[in-house]
């Protein structure tokens, strides 16, 4: 069954989505800086050992990096001509392939999320990716067009989230402006009117910058800090790289501690940079059952979720942020999440703690509850520190033992004990009529929400440390991506555990 779908063309022309048809040419560029990008440690690998070795000449650089080029060039012409797709009343329709052909067919029921991204490169030729998400489609998403026109991209998002399908017979029309580009790319709920609206949200400027002033990113800039730090040598003559590593062995402490400082300074400003630009003009927009999400300055995204496909809700509030009562919302869905964000999708990425209960009834009412905790038993106190003790003792020893002013490692123990003792003030866990709450902290403080209707399995484990106070380790799964994602409480007592269980027992579910 065919559905004419009819949207403006790129000069006016109307395009009929019941053909065959292929991305924008501008795919073929995409294409080629990725076959590069992909290609880049090889070059590299081969310039620097040929220097090495003195093999070869200019002219076989000049043919080897001559044939890359034309290679990634002609790998994007072919996949261009070879990726064709066809919107149909209940499904998309794909077929790619040269010498091997793959035909694939996605139904409309099976979609889990649509994305829509803008990039920078697709942003120079005002396209975006549409990326879709589908049941069992793992980490990845199942089918991705990297260049696609603005309006076309909302067409094709409307008709594949629509509920309802299109008669066999007659025609939908769409109309779509192009005068607001980015309208038609981030699209339905821009483009109704306000009464259809229920709820809107947006992360204010002055939010913005305090969620990049105590983002917990600092550490992946340091990291990338350091690394940088570490190819010096091969970018500085090596006269001068000596004189400075001898200025830092005959430096006082003093001197190191404002290096470190300068290097941390250096990569918070980094992961100030990046969180502004991620999350800039954040938007929710709640249409009924879809939750839309629009973020991004430089890379735009578009998301929609439904809210009967979100599994848990955490709360999370790392150490910058407590002390001025501002916490991050992420929420699992049964469509996965994105790697940075550790699988999950962030709904709300600052906020007051006492906004949470209100936001949370708009944007997800299931999850609006009461949340109050059993701290966990006394005993469990020496089990949170002493794991942090152990490694902290051995490690200041070493460092002492080795190191000049090593003698300032002794603290480590210390702090280890008092973090250890604040991992246990932290955890806790409670339930109500029908949602499950758990309560802990690694680096920052987590809270999690979960449905009991959510939960895939419930278990309980205990090691043999544990069996000397009879403590146990709560593991609760969710369904997030085809992997699943599990939370963990551990060192609760007998009764707690034997309370949860009982909550969850299919027994008692049915009393009810």
């Amino acid at each position: 069954m065919n559905c004419g779908i009819i949207s403006p063309g790129w000069r006016g022309k109307l395009i009929r989505m019941t053909s065959w048809r292929r991305q924008h040419y501008a795919a073929i560029f995409i294409s080629f800086l990725n076959n590069i990008k992909e290609l880049l440690l090889t070059m590299l690998i081969v310039f620097v050992f040929g220097q090495s070795s003195q093999v070869g000449g200019a002219m076989f650089y000049t043919f080897f990096y001559g044939s890359i080029l034309l290679f990634s060039l002609g790998s994007g012409v072919i996949k261009w001509l070879t990726f064709q797709y066809r919107l149909e009343a209940d499904e998309l329709k794909i077929k790619q392939g040269f010498l091997f052909k793959k035909n694939r067919f996605i139904r409309k029921e099976r979609i889990q999320s649509i994305d829509v991204n803008a990039k920078m490169l697709q942003r120079m030729f005002r396209l975006v990716e549409l990326r879709i998400e589908t049941a069992g489609g793992g980490g990845e998403p199942e089918f991705r067009i990297v260049a696609l026109k603005q309006e076309e991209a909302a067409l094709i998002k409307k008709e594949l989230l629509s509920k309802d399908r299109v008669p066999d017979k007659g025609q939908v029309t769409e109309s779509v402006s192009q005068d607001d580009s980015m309208t038609a790319a981030y699209p339905d709920e821009v483009q109704k009117s306000a009464h259809e609206r229920k709820f809107r949200w947006e992360l204010s400027n002055r939010r913005l910058v305090i969620a990049a002033l105590t983002s917990s990113g600092v550490g992946l800039a340091v990291t990338f800090a350091a690394a940088a730090t570490s190819q010096l040598q091969q970018l500085i003559p090596e006269a001068v790289y000596e004189e400075i590593i001898g200025w830092l062995q005959h430096s006082s402490f003093v001197y190191i501690g404002i290096v470190v400082a300068f290097v941390l300074f250096i990569s918070w400003v980094m992961a100030l940079i990046n969180t502004m630009l991620k999350y800039g003009q954040f938007t929710i927009v709640k249409n009924g059952d879809e939750i839309h999400l629009s973020r991004g300055i430089l890379e735009k995204r578009q998301l929609t979720l439904s809210q009967k496909r979100i599994t848990a809700v955490r709360i999370v509030q790392n150490l910058l942020r407590q002390p001025f009562g501002y916490v991050s919302v992420y929420v699992e869905s049964a469509c996965g999440g994105r790697k940075e964000e550790d699988l999950s999708t962030i709904l709300i990425p600052l906020c007051k703690r006492g906004e949470i209960t209100e936001l949370l009834g708009e944007i997800v009412p299931e999850y609006a509850v009461k949340r109050q905790y059993a701290p966990l038993p006394s005993k469990s106190i020496r089990k949170y520190m002493i794991k942090l003790i152990v490694p902290a003792v051995v490690s200041a020893t070493v460092i002492a033992y080795f190191l000049p002013y090593g003698s300032w490692a002794l603290i480590l123990p210390v702090l280890a004990a008092s973090y250890g003792y604040w991992q246990y003030r932290d955890a806790g866990i409670g339930h109500t009529e029908g949602i499950l709450l758990l309560k802990y902290r690694t680096l920052s403080r987590c809270e999690v929400v979960v449905p009991r209707k959510r939960i895939q399995a419930m278990q309980s484990s205990q090691t043999f440390l544990q069996r000397i106070n009879d403590l146990h380790t709560i593991h609760v799964s969710v369904m997030t991506s085809i992997a699943g994602k599990t939370f963990t409480l551990k060192h609760i007592d007998r009764m707690q555990q034997e309370q949860q269980f009982h909550w969850y027992s299919y027994e008692e579910k049915r009393k009810e």
